[in-house]
């Protein structure tokens, strides 16, 4: 069985709340996947899997560290973020990001061709490079762009051509750095709502979802 802590640390979006993450805790248990919601950052060394969803409070250097030595350790971590920086989130996941290599801009991603349910916020793309079978084409909702700034990190899904970045940045919007020693791995990704209840039963997105629950 997969063990996933869900961080409740630093004020993120909680699972156990039905209207929004219902499905994706259904489909975990599915999986054989135990997901537990951790407020305490000391508990994570107990998980495979520990996950950021739309932090709010920043990362201090001491946790940032003891988070570097899980994924040394072989542990999976997932950062997932918001467009705009609305609550200052891309600042606040920067305070983790950037020890990987991996900066959050603030963005905003539109794409008037290649949507659903023709909103421009609403992005699917098929460009997912580097994740694995069965996410073939995903529905990113009000996401973030990405910055790579470090040689171990790969791009995992692209925006289409068609899209636009307000900041004019590449559309890069999840990517992962892994450790070359023990194979942990560190995955930020520029929307956090991909896998809420709206999203999750769209196209790849539940395949994404347990994916990076499981990576």
């Amino acid at each position: 069985m997969r063990k996933v802590a869900w961080s409740l640390a630093h004020q993120e979006f909680i699972i156990s709340d039905h209207y929004y993450f219902s499905k994706l805790e259904k489909y975990a248990k599915e999986n054989n996947i135990l997901i537990d919601e951790v407020d305490d950052i000391e508990k994570f060394s107990d998980y495979d899997t520990i996950i950021f969803n739309y932090p709010e409070i920043p990362f201090s250097e001491d946790e940032a560290s003891y988070i570097e030595d899980l994924i040394k350790a072989g542990k999976t971590v997932g950062i997932f973020g918001y467009y705009k920086n609305e609550d200052r989130i891309a600042d606040t996941c920067n305070t983790l990001s950037d020890r990987f290599g991996i900066h959050f801009n603030g963005d905003i991603v539109t794409d008037k061709i290649n949507n659903y349910d023709n909103d421009d916020l609403l992005i699917v793309t098929d460009n997912c490079k580097n994740i694995g079978i069965g996410v073939n084409k995903v529905m990113l909702a009000c996401t973030d762009t990405l910055t790579i700034k470090a040689d171990k990190v790969k791009p995992l899904i692209y925006g289409m051509d068609t899209g636009e970045s307000k900041l004019k940045k590449n559309l890069i919007l999840f990517a992962e750095y892994t450790d070359e020693k023990s194979g942990g791995k560190f995955v930020a990704g520029g929307t956090c709502v991909f896998w809420d209840n709206y999203s999750i039963d769209l196209y790849d997105n539940k395949n994404l979802s347990l994916n990076l629950l499981t990576r």
